[in-house]
């Protein structure tokens, strides 16, 4: 059986998982779709965050059967939910474009959410790391090869890339910022 913690730290494909899932008739649908959506999505639509994460959730939730499901969008839940072990698990998403550059800040730090200013007021680099440390609440984080331009580009939906990992693995391996270094990408040996 596949699980959330059977498919943590290797790269997939949106069409690996498909086939590990036995959902291929479905990702056609959604394929289907997507291209759709392409032709008259151009410009801003593509450039929306909220946009690319909405779909790449619901393709997660349907090439996985379920396995993740969309969340709150906002409203302190997460972007999507997993299952592990029989209990609902929380499953943040970051998109990417370049794979030695992903960015996995907890969404209270961007730049107008409002915890730039409380990050300001820390007196210390603790004071600041431990604050940081505080917001990232989510059980697990999904990387995706969705990332503004990319999304635009995306010619074959089955190839988009697909990292899954336990926050708890990440989070030690954050020493430099809020970028993804090299060796989470390598945790499963695919290059």
């Amino acid at each position: 059986m596949t699980t959330l913690e059977t498919i943590t730290n290797k790269w997939y494909t949106i069409e690996q998982l498909s086939k590990l899932f036995g959902t291929e008739k479905t990702l056609q649908k959604k394929k289907t779709q997507y291209h759709a959506l392409q032709k008259i999505g151009l410009g801003e639509l593509w450039h929306s965050g909220r946009h690319n994460h909405i779909w790449v959730q619901d393709m997660l939730s349907c090439v996985t059967n379920g396995l993740f499901t969309i969340g709150g969008q906002g409203k302190k839940s997460p972007d999507m939910f997993g299952k592990s072990k029989n209990k609902k698990v929380r499953v943040e998403h970051k998109g990417f474009s370049d794979e030695s550059n992903i960015r996995v800040s907890a969404s209270k730090f961007f730049a107008n959410n409002g915890g730039m200013t409380e990050l300001k007021e820390c007196k210390t680099e603790k004071s600041k790391t431990d604050l940081i440390l505080r917001h990232y609440i989510d059980d697990y984080y999904v990387l995706t090869k969705t990332n503004g331009d990319t999304m635009k580009t995306i010619t074959d939906v089955n190839k988009i890339k697909v990292f899954l990992i336990k926050t708890s693995d990440m989070l030690p391996m954050l020493k430099d910022g809020d970028r993804v270094p090299r060796s989470i990408l390598d945790l499963s040996g695919a290059k």
